[in-house]
């Protein structure tokens, strides 16, 4: 047994051995005494530190938009949206297994062996960093660590920071299988090209569900990571190759790959998809109908499930919703092609201007579903700009009175198809000051005119004497309340002037105070090709979060806002300003397909527009300037157009009738005074009447050209004449009696 050391011979010792031997043992009590206290810390930190939530991590995924085609029911992925990062999660069971073999013997060998930790490549790698022996050693952080560094954020560069994520990884693998920890490092992994995740890399990459790669893609994706940059598949392509062969190496070394696998998978050339090679670039280039449709999922996240915007923002855009849209991809990529006045030209009538007005077109189907729309008829540049079928606010012109005065008229058995209203000009008192008005487009009065002439022609006086007798108050009710056109104004102080919509001009004619866009135009046509009923237009059908759960659905009811008589009267008179005589529209009509539409131009020609119904969908067409300015024309552009876009639409689409309601009559009507033919009517046409307004018929006094006052005048003769027959009558009775 060794004896004790006695202090006297400590102190016996030479002075400077005895001070080493003091400071030695203190060393050893200290680091006893620190080591314990260590231990004791780390242990109680392991104890304290949360378990790194694999489920709840806030990682951004890629929203996907889906669409339909004519030629198929099934939805197609149409575009693809993402903030920060492109990635679309996979589960484990859809990873191959060549890809899992390639991210253990690339990443971590013994990922299925250690606890978290890979000690032998821990203790390596903090030597290496202290004495450096080896060139290029691989760093120490195994797949665990990596995916706590990845979810945490925490990528500090420190011995505090390096420590936490060992005792992080060591309490991961305590509460999650080695299934899920793979699977979460496989989804959050930088793979490039603003793109994480093997699944959104398998797709920009190879143009393939990461299921469908084989060995050598596996390993080539895998082997991205390590520097995204330098191994960029776009840029760096052979660096990849090289780097994708040291991948498969170690798989075969490992036992991954057998002798013919390895070789196989060797001599594979890799093909990167040059498709999605040039989408890199353009991710924020989005279409029309994208916008729209992440305009109206922004509104309702907001609106419907208390979303702030800042939210709503981050929901669309990081964490992986599913749109299934009402789009037809077909007929959208077409109309971005053709309605391009810059690419294009043959569909735009040329103009005196220098410059081409901006254009918007939209495509509605009759149950209110937006099948495809430009927001400009130039090219798209950017995301997130202004889209003019949604946003733009513009006067409507005369395509006002269909829905604001004649529809309503005839649903309240005022006017029915041929009634006769006198086309003259009403006097107003403004400031004092009498002024007649409204002028007709042509420059004349004609006089007595049926309704169906005054819509072909698009009478002014007929609409604003209509609103005389409905009141503008119930028209501004119909359309805000009815047809949902939110941009009306009730009331506005500017200046301490007072603005209002609830008044003749703007209910009879379109003079708004802002007026109303193209995409609310085309939801109050289509009541005039469904019998009656409207859908505020929506532009996607469902929205589910990354593992399919609905969060936004449209399931919209249509509502009748006028009845189906009225609509096919309406639906009639309209097909008129297409087909019939001094018709405004006729330059809209294509093939045989029935067309019913409406021209209308506001004050100085600052806004054009033409929409049209046929049995399939509605058309808006509308041009102006975004700071307003006079369009001069040679043809007056928006019918044709409408016929330039909406023919080829239409060309594989049988020609088929409107559905008439079953109750309204055809008969014929004297075109000279509005009443049923008679026999002495020379001049007549068909009509369509609802049961409740159908008119009397024809006396054969077609003298009908006359004013009002005449009119009344002649009136009075005729009551003088009633009552003079009757004395005369009187008297006769009176001689009679005497005999």
């Amino acid at each position: 047994m060794a004896k004790p050391i006695r202090l006297e011979r400590l102190e016996r010792l030479p002075k400077v051995w005895y001070n080493l031997c003091i400071v030695l043992c203190l060393g050893i009590i200290t680091a006893c005494v620190v080591g314990c206290g260590l231990t004791v810390y780390i242990f109680k930190y392991i104890a304290d530190e949360p378990v790194v939530d694999l489920d709840a991590a806030q990682m951004s995924y890629t929203t996907i938009l889906y669409g339909k085609t004519d030629s198929s029911s099934d939805y197609i992925e149409m575009e693809r949206i993402h903030g920060d990062e492109n990635r679309i999660w996979v589960d484990y069971e859809d990873i191959p297994q060549d890809l899992l073999n390639a991210t253990m013997a690339l990443e971590d060998k013994r990922y299925l062996d250690h606890q978290g930790v890979d000690w032998k490549r821990t203790i390596a790698s903090a030597i290496n960093l202290i004495i450096p022996i080896y060139e290029g050693t691989p760093g120490g952080s195994t797949i665990t660590q990596q995916v706590v560094k990845n979810i945490t954020d925490d990528d500090d560069i420190s011995i505090t920071r390096k420590a936490k994520e060992i005792l992080r990884a060591m309490k991961l693998e305590k509460y999650y299988s080695k299934e899920q920890i793979i699977e979460t490092y496989l989804n959050t992994i930088s793979l490039g090209n603003n793109t994480a995740g093997v699944q959104a890399a398998a797709n920009l990459y190879y143009n393939k569900n990461v299921d469908e790669l084989n060995v050598a893609e596996c390993a080539s994706i895998i082997s991205i990571t390590q520097n995204p940059t330098k191994f960029n598949p776009f840029t760096n392509y052979d660096n990849l190759v090289k780097r994708t062969q040291d991948c498969l190496y170690l798989m075969h070394e490992q036992g991954y790959l057998t002798d013919e696998q390895y070789q196989e998978a060797a001599s594979y050339e890799l093909v990167i998809s040059t498709e999605t090679s040039q989408q890199v670039s353009s991710y924020t280039d989005w279409s029309w109908f994208t916008e729209q449709t992440l305009s109206d999922v922004m509104d309702d996240l907001q609106s419907e499930l208390g979303y702030t915007e800042q939210q709503a923002y981050d929901m669309l855009y990081n964490r992986g919703l599913r749109i299934y849209t009402t789009c037809d991809v077909e007929m959208q990529e077409y109309l971005e092609n053709a309605f391009n006045v810059d690419q294009n030209s043959t569909i735009f009538p040329a103009v005196v201007n220098e410059e081409y007005p901006e254009g918007v077109f939209v495509v509605l189907d009759l149950n209110g579903q937006i099948k495809a729309l430009t927001g400009s008829n130039r090219d798209k540049e950017g995301a997130r700009v202004f889209n003019r079928a949604r946003d733009a606010v513009r006067h409507p012109g005369s395509t006002i009175k269909p829905i604001a005065s004649y529809a309503l008229a005839i649903e309240n058995d005022i006017i029915h198809y041929s009634s006769l209203v006198e086309d003259s000009p009403i006097t107003l008192i403004d400031g004092g000051y009498a002024h007649i008005w409204p002028v007709n487009f042509y420059g004349a009065y004609l006089g007595n005119i049926t309704v169906d002439l005054a819509i072909r022609r698009s009478t002014n006086t007929i609409p604003v004497k209509i609103q005389q007798i409905l009141s503008p108050q119930v028209s501004f009710n119909f359309l805000k309340s009815k047809l949902g056109m939110e941009t009306l104004v009730e009331s506005r102080e500017e200046n301490g002037k007072v603005f209002s919509d609830i008044a003749i001009a703007p209910m009879a004619l379109g003079e708004m105070t802002d007026g109303v866009t193209p995409l609310s135009m085309a939801g109050a046509y289509q009541i005039f090709g469904n019998g009656g009923y409207y859908t505020k237009p929506y532009s996607y059908t469902k929205v589910t979060d990354a593992s399919g759960k609905i969060i936004l659905e449209k399931t919209p009811i249509p509502t009748q806002v006028i009845s189906g008589e009225t609509a096919t009267v309406m639906n009639h008179l309209l097909q008129g300003v297409t087909t019939g005589r001094q018709g405004t529209g006729t330059t809209a009509k294509f093939s045989g397909m029935p067309v019913a539409g409406k021209t209308g131009t506001s004050d100085n020609d600052n806004n054009q527009w033409f929409i049209g119904v046929t049995p399939y969908y509605v058309g808006v067409c509308w041009l102006g300037y975004d700071i307003p300015e006079r369009i001069v024309y040679y043809n007056y552009a928006p019918p044709i157009i409408f016929k330039n876009i909406m023919g080829p639409i239409h060309q594989n689409l049988p020609v088929i009738q409107f559905r008439d309601n079953a109750k309204v009559e055809i008969l014929t009507f004297c075109t000279i005074t509005g009443d049923l033919a008679g026999e002495s009517c020379e001049t007549t046409a068909y009509g369509w009447y609802k049961p409740s307004n159908i008119p009397d018929v024809c006396n054969g006094d077609h003298d009908v050209n006359k004013t009002e006052e005449d009119q009344e005048a002649e009136r009075e003769d005729d009551e003088d004449e009633d009552d003079r027959d009757r004395d005369r009558d009187h008297r006769d009775d009176d001689e009679d009696d005497d005999d």
